[in-house]
């Protein structure tokens, strides 16, 4: 199959002259379309979606949807980990470091509310609650969201597990999914092959899937029950998971909500066993020699 590259090369002389301005403004920045939805790219590239969908069919496409797919490979495949750091070192100034990234993060926190609705987290924490037991994928970067996610479910007395294995090992877990489950894909970044298998097992069980991600590619978006889709930030920059963490401690707080007075019981049981076997901060055992004589 032809790289978008080469699509372009083999269609460019037939386009319409606004259509070529259009397809080489994009592909000369196109770290910056590859998880925007074709209304969001429109806004930036001061066009109407029609004449986005126009140029994608141009190309030999079904329509942009297809495009987008096309430039989120090119990303894969020419945006490396030491590039996204490179510009972001780029970008920083020394004497207001801390500053910047505060900033920064602000921003994509406020960009998130355009695509994340209370309604969206209201439906995922509904759909853990009622789950049997709950599996949350992550691997690498997300790796130590899905152990967050679920040191805090586990609190709450949830019966969860942490997929944070990669390769062939993924099985020894996905193995145990079931119909009555719950499956939490936490992909960030390029989609990984491990969270491809763990939707597909899941599909073939018939347990739901919830998927946070930035991206909008089609084999993980197609495969899950709810997707809660949320930028990090330019594609081509150095990542934090501050995003993903708040959407995560969002739904957690409402299963808290929801379930207000099974989640006190559980963790007021969990402070009863630390006081109960001396792990409340006081001593386990006072020696009466230690004491101080009365004066």
């Amino acid at each position: 199959m032809s790289s978008i590259r080469e699509k372009v090369q083999e269609r460019f002389a037939s386009l319409p002259p606004g259509q070529k301005g259009l397809v080489q403004k994009i592909l000369s920045n196109y770290e910056e379309y590859v998880f925007l939805t074709v209304n969001e790219a429109a806004s930036l590239l001061n066009v109407h979606k029609s004449t986005l969908v126009r140029l994608a069919q141009g190309l030999g496409y079904e329509g942009y949807a297809d495009f987008r797919f096309q430039l989120q490979l090119l990303f894969r495949q020419e945006i490396t980990p030491g590039q996204k750091l490179g510009h972001s070192l780029a970008d920083i100034q020394e004497d207001s470091l801390y500053e910047q990234v505060v900033e920064t993060e602000i921003q994509y926190l406020k960009e998130s509310r355009k695509s994340i609705r209370t309604e969206d987290i209201h439906q995922a924490a509904k759909m853990l609650l009622s789950a049997k037991r709950i599996f949350v994928c992550g691997t690498g970067p997300q790796r130590s969201l899905a152990d967050l996610i679920e040191f805090r479910l586990r609190r709450f007395h949830f019966d969860i597990l942490a997929v944070t294995e990669e390769g062939r090992a993924i099985f020894e877990r996905l193995q145990l999914l079931e119909k009555d489950d719950a499956l939490m894909v936490i992909n960030y970044g390029t989609f990984q092959k491990d969270h491809l298998d763990a939707i597909s097992i899941a599909n073939e069980v018939g347990c739901p899937v919830l998927l946070l991600t930035e991206t909008v590619a089609k084999e993980l978006a197609d495969g899950a029950t709810l997707t809660l889709a949320a930028r990090r930030g330019p594609a081509a920059i150095y990542h934090s998971n501050i995003v993903p963490m708040a959407i995560a401690s969002a739904i957690i707080l409402d299963i808290a909500r929801m379930r207000a007075p099974e989640v006190l019981s559980s963790i007021e049981r969990l402070h009863e066993l630390r006081r109960r076997y001396g792990y409340t901060g006081e001593p386990f055992h006072r020696d009466p020699a230690d004491e101080e004589p009365a004066s």
